[in-house]
């Protein structure tokens, strides 16, 4: 635990001073909205695969929401599906595969969960940024944004991949189940 906020800090003293434009907020920053001088994290958009649209194609499909044949590619029937699921679940209507409707349809584990580094990495440089600045309060913010999305992706990560493997072990089960029933 000593070595792991030592290297928070550590992080955080290299990000402070490597700023190379004092003026300019750091990449994977944006201003702040009500305190311009001030800088936030962005958040990451999850880098989604041909292999993670298929397999949310067919969790779409199989639930009814006709997304279409299971490609791997975004077209307007997955976007489609994709709008009516979230609208379903109480979701931001987007039509895109983020990070909470991935975790919805338990597909893409490992994609949300890689986003989370990213995110600790961009609240420390922001709060370099905002350290720099003479803005305490904002830095402590942005360093609990980042690691609040951090925990976020990991948790929803988590789910994702244990509710998929659920869903896998279900779906194999039926499958055996209906190949070693005789017909009748």
């Amino acid at each position: 635990m000593k070595s792991l906020i030592g290297t928070f800090v550590l992080a955080l003293c290299v990000t402070m001073f490597a700023q190379s434009k004092p003026d300019q907020a750091p990449s994977g920053t944006v201003a702040d909205q009500q305190h311009p001088n001030e800088v936030q994290p962005a958040p990451e958009k999850i880098r989604v695969t041909p292999d993670v649209v298929r397999a949310a194609q067919q969790k779409l499909d199989d639930n009814g929401y006709k997304a279409g044949t299971p490609d791997g590619k975004v077209g307007p029937r997955t976007r489609a599906a994709v709008r009516k699921f979230q609208a379903d679940n109480n979701l931001e209507k987007t039509g895109k595969l983020d990070e909470s409707t991935l975790s919805h349809l338990n597909v893409g584990a490992g994609k949300t969960m890689a986003s989370a580094p990213g995110d600790i990495g961009r609240g420390a440089k922001a709060a370099g940024h905002d350290i720099a600045k003479g803005h305490p309060v904002a830095a402590a913010k942005a360093i609990g944004t980042g690691v609040g999305r951090a925990g976020k992706a990991v948790g929803e990560g988590t789910k994702s991949g244990v509710m998929g493997t659920k869903d896998k072990i279900a779906s194999h089960k039926k499958s055996r189940d209906n190949a070693t029933t005789p017909p009748r």
